[in-house]
């Protein structure tokens, strides 16, 4: 998000290492978890680290120790902020504005059961348990038989409609 972000706003920043949050934020739990607001914390603290100084390497689970202020790749360790400090935004509306000026925004919410079998469409609840928490990142919406946000997910371009989703606006789904 926070690439996206920079880039809308004029900035040339390098592809940014989700290793870092991973290894280094110690507020957060690593690979086991963490929070949005401690992670945003984090980042405009400290900011991160380009993707070739600090390579994802965590797929397999583990959290690897970080290699800050040095490098575990072969990049430099110059880390990138966001110039305004982070902030949680309370509507819709606020969502949607930060969206049309800043390109992206991360949001949590609550993944199903059903949510792991999306292939395409647009994805509202239908059944099955709470599996956890989840970061993606909002970088639209629109309408297609009712408000949808559109939502790049983490988990690659053969998932969903090429890495992205389309998921009812949460005032519609919570009262299913």
């Amino acid at each position: 998000t926070l690439t996206d972000n920079l880039c809308v706003l004029g900035s040339s920043p390098p592809v940014l290492s989700p290793q870092d949050l991973v290894s280094c934020d110690g507020r957060d739990h690593g690979c086991n978890g963490g929070t949005l607001p401690s992670a945003w914390e984090y980042i405009d603290n400290h900011g991160l680290v380009s993707d070739s100084c600090m390579p994802y390497a965590s797929g397999d689970g583990s959290n690897h120790t970080c290699p800050l202020p040095g490098c575990s790749g072969s990049g430099e360790p110059a880390a990138s902020k966001c110039p305004v400090k982070s902030s949680m935004l309370d509507s819709d509306e606020a969502i949607q504005a930060a969206v049309m000026t800043v390109g992206a925004v991360e949001v949590g919410f609550f993944v199903m059961a059903d949510f792991m079998n999306y292939k395409s469409g647009v994805y509202s609840y239908q059944s099955g348990i709470q599996l956890g928490g989840h970061a993606v990142k909002v970088v639209g919406w629109g309408q297609d038989e009712g408000f949808y946000w559109l939502v790049q997910n983490s988990w690659g371009p053969a998932w969903g409609e090429e890495g992205y989703f389309r998921i009812r606006n949460w005032h519609d789904d919570k009262d299913s």
